[in-house]
């Protein structure tokens, strides 16, 4: 092989190499992100309650006092 070659065969692995690396990131990210995303909010809400959904006695309960009152 001549130089030319060699060089060339290294460069169209580095391409690949980086083809390949890139489309992974793009299928993982987005998979990475909602588990994340998961991890945060039961690190959030300690008791594991649905923090979306209203409590049972929401509309039971009083609103909270002002400050200064």
């Amino acid at each position: 092989m001549k130089g030319f070659e060699i060089i060339a065969i290294v460069i169209g692995v580095f391409f690949v190499i980086g083809i390949a690396v890139g489309v992974q990131l793009v299928i993982t990210l987005p998979l990475l992100q909602s588990v994340l995303r998961i991890r945060r909010n039961r690190r959030r809400y300690k008791n594991g309650g649905d923090w979306w959904k209203m409590p049972a006695d929401y509309d039971e309960r009083r609103p909270p006092r002002w400050p200064g009152r």
